[in-house]
């Protein structure tokens, strides 16, 4: 799940956030959410605080016989939740690679189960990885996905901004599953 913060920067940080957001071509509050979750990571790491997975909703997805990237049937506010800032990350982290994803992907099964899957193994990566080879693997999937996204072309007009959900993301719902028998 994912949880919004409302914080009280002074004047000049303020000033300096939105000059790397700028930069950066991304929403001072995504940028600033990476700075603290790469803050919180750095203070795991030398042990100021305890290590927190961040598969907890995920994690009993495969008692429902789907994989953690695929929304289990029936719909899961709580997953959508966690896929949508998982998404948003991905995005934040690698802008180049997602740069022509066009305003509407929530629409596009397809586009919708590569982000998902690519954000799932992006946490998994940074959460639980342990061999080089499924880094290297990650990035020439996420490289392939930027070459089918640039050959579907479309205008820039149509470039996906990230931000709040669209309320299509937040009250679609999934099909039962299809091998369940009726009620």
């Amino acid at each position: 799940m994912s949880h919004r913060l409302q914080i009280v920067l002074p004047d000049p940080i303020h000033e300096q956030l939105l000059e790397l957001a700028r930069g950066a071509s991304q929403p001072p509050a995504t940028l600033a959410g990476q700075m603290v979750r790469a803050a919180i990571g750095e203070a795991a790491k030398t042990g100021h605080v305890r290590i927190v997975k961040h598969t907890t909703v995920l994690a009993s997805r495969r008692e429902s016989g789907r994989a953690r990237w695929l929304e289990p049937y029936g719909g899961d506010a709580d997953w959508r939740a966690l896929m949508w800032g998982s998404i948003l990350a991905l995005h934040g982290r690698y802008p180049r690679r997602l740069r022509n994803l066009k305003d509407g992907w929530w629409n596009d099964d397809v586009h919708v189960e590569i982000l998902c899957a690519l954000a799932t193994w992006r946490n998994e990566l940074d959460d639980n990885g342990e061999d080089p080879r499924e880094e290297l693997a990650f990035h020439t999937q996420i490289r392939d996905y930027s070459r089918i996204l640039e050959k579907e072309g479309g205008s820039i007009a149509n470039e996906w901004k990230p931000g709040a959900p669209p309320d299509s993301w937040a009250t679609k719902s999934i099909p039962r599953n299809p091998t369940a028998q009726p009620a």
